[in-house]
């Protein structure tokens, strides 16, 4: 089986067409974080929005895209691997280059009076 690997800049594009298709109304600023760590090798990204749907609407669509999952119990990142058919109809494996995705939204807006 074909294994499709997703850099991490690639993901942002991906995520934010998924976004845009799945919630149209709402506007979305996705992009890379800035590292948190000296480590080069984890990376993340930032989904921020102002209204529209809840947090675990957005989680859910996104949770496609994360390349690695936390147990609780353990306290270990595990690997993810996704699946996809490919434009042959073969199914492939996809490898996304995120560490995690962080939603912060719906963010409340600010007014001023």
């Amino acid at each position: 089986m074909e294994t499709v690997f997703v850099t991490a800049d690639e993901a942002v594009e991906r995520i934010s067409i998924s976004l845009q298709a799945h919630f149209p109304e709402t506007v979305f600023a996705v992009r890379l974080e800035d590292p948190v760590t000296e480590r080069e090798d984890i990376c993340g990204i930032d989904v921020i929005w102002v209204d529209g749907p809840d947090r675990d609407q957005v989680e859910d669509l996104l949770d496609g895209f994360q390349g690695v999952s936390w147990d609780p119990k353990s306290g270990n990142l595990l690997s993810r691997m996704h699946h996809a058919v490919n434009a042959q109809g073969e199914l492939v494996r996809v490898v996304y280059n995120i560490d995690y995705i962080f939603c912060d939204g719906p963010v409340e807006a600010f007014t001023q009076n």
